[in-house]
């Protein structure tokens, strides 16, 4: 099934979910909590070194590092939608989330390049980058690349969703709700 602007008049919607939802929001948190340790876990028993000498700096670059990021994150989200759809994407802010919309009808791979994108492609870059980073600032990085995959857990549960439906199923993701549109049955 190809990525479509409207939706086919032989689909229905069969599925909706927000991440918001206090269980899909829960699952996310544990989600990324693990994650998190895990690269924790990772520094400790890896015995990165982090030094500086200037940490109220460290510090500061480090929080406008994940800003940045975050930023990013949702740029690549709205690149591969704009890419894989030939649709603009919508960009919006719901505390504690940044994210990415669009009106297209994505098929399951599309969808899930979409979710998968950003993390993949930040993990990459900014796993290269800590073999090049000088050593003052190699905390940051750490941290923003550890955020990079925690901070994804929104998208690895869609992804697991997304997983579950039909070959042939349609997707919408508005940046609100996440809707499944699957072909109608007939009778």
């Amino acid at each position: 099934m190809k990525n479509k602007a409207h939706l086919p008049t032989n689909y229905e919607l069969t599925n909706s979910y927000d991440l918001k939802q206090t269980k899909l929001n829960l699952i996310i948190q544990i989600t990324f909590i693990i994650i998190a340790g895990i690269f924790v876990l990772i520094a400790f028993l890896s015995n990165l070194e982090f030094s500086s000498e200037n940490n109220g700096t460290v510090a500061l670059i480090t929080i406008l590092s994940v800003n940045i990021y975050m930023i990013l994150h949702e740029l690549t989200h709205g690149v591969s939608i704009s890419m894989l759809s030939k649709t603009k994407s919508r960009y919006k802010f719901r505390f504690p989330f940044l994210t990415t919309g669009t009106d297209a009808y994505l098929n399951k791979l599309s969808f899930i390049t979409v979710c998968l994108t950003p993390s993949m492609l930040w993990g990459l870059i900014l796993g290269i980058l800590m073999f090049f980073i000088p050593q003052n600032y190699l905390l940051s990085l750490y941290i923003v690349l550890a955020l990079n995959f925690a901070g994804s857990a929104g998208d690895y549960l869609q992804v697991v969703l997304v997983l579950k439906t039909p070959k042939d199923s349609l997707v919408k993701d508005d940046g609100t709700k996440t809707n499944i549109y699957g072909m109608k049955k007939t009778e």
